[in-house]
């Protein structure tokens, strides 16, 4: 094949990226040593959906190139402010702050009202659907006992 040829070639493929992945970045295209375009796909971060034990879960994925990152994420419920009910949230605090050292998951207090329930783990190479089903059953399996005891106070 011809390089002309070849560049010609690769026109479809840079179109199609340029319809689904504008704008370009530094290395979405590259370049061989005999002149012929190419593209250089990054897989996109995934994102997903899903609700356990009442709570919309979200789950993000991204890869660099070496290592996969998955983090799961729902949003608890807020701290009530101490005007509105003094009791739940002096409850609430303290459960909070007796939940440590979790092993998959971690509640963090975000803006000081926003509660989080916040997983996050690195995987060698891109995760496989394995891997974050395993890293989700993990993280609600832990948090379940702690959401049941923040329930009567959220």
């Amino acid at each position: 094949m011809s390089v002309p040829a070849a560049r010609l070639q690769a026109m479809p493929s840079l179109a199609e990226v340029a319809q689904t992945a504008l704008p370009f970045s530094p290395g979405s295209i590259s370049m061989t040593p005999e002149g012929v375009l190419g593209i250089a796909k990054p897989p996109r971060p995934a994102r997903l959906h899903f609700v356990a034990e009442g709570l919309p879960f979200s789950i993000a994925v991204s890869f660099d190139g070496e290592k996969s990152c998955s983090q799961v994420w729902a949003e608890v419920g807020h701290i009530p402010y101490t005007a509105q009910s003094p009791e739940r949230r002096r409850h609430l605090l303290a459960v909070l702050r007796a939940i440590e050292n979790l092993q998959h998951v971690a509640f963090v207090v975000q803006e000081g009202q926003k509660i989080l329930l916040f997983s996050e783990k690195t995987f060698d190479g891109q995760a496989s659907p394995e891997d974050l089903i395993h890293q989700t059953v993990l993280a609600v399996q832990e948090a379940r006992p702690f959401l049941k005891l923040l329930g009567p106070y959220l």
